[in-house]
């Protein structure tokens, strides 16, 4: 009886100490990091492994039309499985080529990646090393959930105007039009915002452009403040619309929203290039850049028609200058865009690094309607990296409060 005790004593010990051992290995099993990009405005480049919780990551960037000027300003992704997991993300492949200029670099140590984790919210990490020799950033971080998405700059995805120009369109004050395609067939829209009942022909016109290039995804959220306030109930948006009619082409590459590319069109074609060679009765230029082509065709029927354009804004993003320049050479029209400028300054969170500047070269940007049809425009670069007025980098929500800001100021300086 002993031994047969003993025999069953060690049956069950073994038997205790495997069922141990397997919930060991069971629990001791991690899953494998995943990353992914495939989803609208996504993109990253090669991903190396260097443990379970450790990636290198190259940035996929984009060259023009002639395999040059490779812009690395954009990087979009998500990583599964990372739930209080101890994480490093190593980024890197930055440099590229500026204006035919080897070595351009988008990134530096103040413009640290935002994370979300519904790719809705965003906020950018609390820390980031920058290795500025070899150009590379390095992030360590423990997620709270499962996945995490990670940004250059909080997204804004050609879906999401969309919804918006969906909701807008509802409104009597709101005339939404389609005047033309991208090269990928996408709608380019020329948005109106006025009141309708009321005549034009004593009215001002002002016009904002936003995301000439698709990386620059804060000027959709300028953009986004500033159409929802001009067609909102509010007692000094009613005025303005009566005093003013607000023009709106409010995404010039919706082909690189889309598809999550960087400065060029579909073709390679920079959008806020070419202004001066786009020539209307030039199939070629149709063609090659058909998102120049429709909007220039629009702005300059709304002119050539009769009709004045008083001040026109074109948005952009930077990672550190904030600036207002133009081509204008008319000095009543410089005076304009100067209390323009100081207006911003003193009543908006715009926080310029430099005066207000006044460009006398020969230029090929949008700024280029001044000299073909002295339309007023100006161009307007915002950085991403921290801003002294705000005291921290600009987030989503300081973005769409300063559209309400810049379609105020651009109307009260045309009415002054």
């Amino acid at each position: 009886m002993k031994s047969a005790f003993h025999r069953i004593c060690l049956h069950l010990t073994t038997s205790l100490v495997w069922l141990a051992l397997t919930a060991l290995g069971a629990a001791q099993e991690i899953p494998t990091i995943s990353f992914n990009k495939n989803f609208e405005g996504g993109a990253l480049g090669k991903i190396e492994k260097l443990s379970d919780a450790q990636f290198r990551c190259y940035v996929e960037g984009q060259g023009d039309e002639h395999g040059r000027n490779r812009q690395a300003n954009w990087y979009y992704f998500r990583m599964d499985g990372v739930q209080d997991r101890e994480t490093t993300l190593t980024l890197t492949d930055f440099v590229g080529e500026y204006n035919d200029k080897p070595g351009a670099c988008p990134m530096n140590a103040d413009t640290i990646p935002v994370f979300s984790y519904d790719d809705e919210h965003w906020q950018h990490f609390p820390a980031m090393d920058w290795d500025d020799q070899k150009k590379e950033a390095t992030l360590k971080f423990r997620p709270e959930h499962e996945r995490i998405w990670i940004a250059h700059i909080p997204p804004y995805t050609h879906s999401r105007l969309l919804r918006l120009l969906e909701q807008l369109d509802r409104a009597a004050c709101v005339r939404v039009e389609v005047i033309g395609k991208s090269v990928q067939r996408r709608d380019l829209q020329l948005v109106t915002v006025t009141n309708f009942e009321k005549p034009d022909d004593k009215k001002k016109t002002v016009w904002l452009q936003a995301r000439q290039h698709a990386w620059e995804s804060g000027t959709s959220y300028v953009m986004e403040g500033a159409l929802r306030f001009i067609a909102s109930d509010d007692p000094r948006a009613f005025e303005l619309r009566d005093r003013v009619v607000f023009k709106f082409t409010p995404m010039m590459d919706p082909d690189g929203c889309a598809s999550g590319k960087v400065r060029f069109n579909a073709n390679g074609y920079d959008v806020n290039r070419h202004w001066d060679e786009v020539d209307l009765r030039g199939k070629e230029f149709l063609e090659r850049m058909p998102e120049i082509w429709y909007v220039k065709k629009a702005i300059l029927g709304y002119v050539d028609s009769g009709r004045k354009i008083n001040l026109m804004l074109n948005l952009h993003n930077d990672e550190l200058p904030e600036y207002l320049d133009t081509q204008s050479d008319d000095e009543p029209t410089q005076q304009l865009m100067q209390r323009f400028y100081d207006a911003l300054v003193a009543k908006t969170s715009f926080d310029p690094n430099q005066k207000f500047r006044v460009s006398d070269k020969p230029g090929n940007t949008t700024n280029f309607l001044w000299k073909e049809r002295k339309v007023p425009v100006l161009l307007m670069e915002q950085r991403i990296g921290t801003s002294q007025k705000l005291g921290r980098r600009p987030t989503m929500e300081d973005r769409l409060d300063f559209g309400k800001q810049l379609i105020t100021v651009m109307a009260e300086t045309v009415l002054q």
